[in-house]
């Protein structure tokens, strides 16, 4: 990889505030490092001059704006990307069609009506939000189209018994077992985080299907076991800014970790709420992994400093990795701005750069290998959602991107199972400092917390 794209990793985050004005090399011809994963399977088919397409909906313009706008960008790279360096599938172009719900569940439920009734029906598709996926459940297995979600939540994947596996398979850890990750860590490193008394948590988080579904029953008695008290929940919308009476609330009953499961503004809100408390001493901020990321810092800036939660990928700044030196140099090639130029401009393109984006990378590499696998198994002509289903159903193990994220699933999984525990910290260098995601430990199997999951506490 050339020096231009290692100082732009480097120095990127200077430009959000925290150091005087970042001066960064060209990146006229940045380094196109070859695509390296886990050995693609060989397609039995020549499906040049054709084209596939790869549907997705979600809140594009509402409370998630901030982490799915940098999805679209990314998925629309990765697809051209994929589309340069392998022909696509099978030689097939791969072409993106998005659909922004702006966070109505009226709008998912068209959107869904409207995908699922082309003809030919859709392969696979890719939703967003957890409160979708729960409301389009049993459709998506009815229509026999599966789901890939980027999203964590127990109802969608498992049903209300735990026991119902859906056609719907999570690129992320269900946020139960995020929670029990985090418990897992804390119980062996409470002392390390020089908070005073015994942990105990309190769930500060947006009201709605993915803001509670951390706080369960089996997530409470798991991190119980583990001597990690209880403080309660508290609730806001996302359109909340002072959550600081909510905080007050939990911090009364003794909490001295606040939970967030939120992303963007909700992280940033808690952060802001703790630091106009002057609690950051005493209160450690944790969260699922949407609240480790470069939105949360845009927002929060220094409030975000400590922050630690599940981290179930590779991140920017792992440079050994080739495929994040992939990933990051697409960035650089589509979406850098160098310094002089318009500072929103400059902005918004660091934006881009955080976990949607460099999801979006994994996640059109495994749809080529699941679209690959399922063509030379059933032939094009008569490729559709059953066929990828069992594939997906039947066992499918793939390290995406050099293992930038490891799909792995079968017949009673549904969400990625590993992970570790990252941090948001800043760093000091030359003339201010830089913002990083810094890992804790190595990864891990996550416990497996949803209901009558095989780490629940009877």
């Amino acid at each position: 990889m050339k020096k231009t794209a290692i100082v732009l990793l480097v120095t990127f985050a200077l430009l959000l505030t925290f150091a005087g004005p970042a001066t960064f090399a060209s990146h006229s011809e940045p380094a196109a490092p070859t695509h390296v994963s886990q050995e693609r399977t060989e397609c039995n088919e020549d499906l040049s001059g054709q084209t596939v397409t790869f549907y997705a909906f979600g809140d594009l313009s509402g409370p998630f704006a901030f982490i799915t706008q940098p999805l679209v960008a990314g998925l629309e790279d990765a697809a051209a990307y994929f589309n340069e360096q392998e022909g696509g599938v099978c030689g097939a172009a791969i072409e993106i069609e998005l659909g922004d719900t702006g966070g109505s569940q009226d709008r998912a439920q068209e959107f869904w009506d409207e995908f699922s009734n082309l003809d030919p029906q859709p392969e696979v598709m890719f939703m967003f939000g957890s409160a979708d996926a729960e409301l389009l459940r049993d459709q998506i297995a009815e229509d026999q189209i599966p789901v890939l979600l980027a999203a964590g939540s127990e109802l969608a994947l498992y049903g209300e018994t735990g026991d119902e596996p859906a056609w719907t398979f999570a690129i992320i850890p269900l946020y139960t077992d995020q929670l029990g990750n985090f418990c897992d860590y804390i119980a062996e490193n409470w002392d390390s985080f020089d908070i005073e008394g015994d942990p105990v948590i309190g769930h500060l988080s947006w009201e709605g299907a993915f803001g509670r579904s951390s706080d369960t029953e089996e997530t409470r008695a798991y991190c119980a076991e583990r001597g990690i008290g209880y403080a309660g929940a508290e609730y806001f919308l996302p359109t909340t800014s002072d959550v600081s009476t909510q905080l007050d609330v939990l911090i009364d009953e003794g909490a001295n970790i606040i939970y967030t499961t939120s992303l963007a503004s909700g992280p940033a809100n808690v952060a802001a709420a703790i630091a106009g408390a002057e609690l950051q001493d005493e209160v450690l901020m944790a969260g699922t992994n949407w609240a480790l990321d470069t939105s949360v810092i845009g927002l929060a800036q220094r409030d975000a400093d400590g922050i630690t939660g599940t981290m179930p990928y590779l991140w920017w700044d792992e440079l050994d990795n080739r495929g994040i030196q992939v990933i990051s140099n697409q960035w650089a090639v589509n979406h850098f701005i160098p310094a002089g130029d318009d500072e929103e401009a400059q902005r918004n393109a660091l934006a881009i750069r955080n976990i949607a984006y460099l999801l979006s990378f994994p996640v059109i590499d495994a749809y080529i290998e699941l679209m690959t696998q399922a063509i030379n198994e059933v032939g094009y002509d008569n490729l559709d959602g059953q066929a990828i289903y069992s594939i997906l159903n039947g066992g499918f193990d793939y390290n995406a991107m050099d293992g930038v994220l490891r799909f792995r699933y079968d017949e009673n999984t549904r969400a990625i199972t590993n992970g570790r525990i990252g941090q948001i910290q800043f760093l000091e260098v030359e003339g201010g400092v830089q913002p990083t995601v810094a890992p804790l430990n190595d990864f891990l199997d996550l416990p497996d917390l949803r209901v009558g999951g095989e780490d629940t506490v009877e």
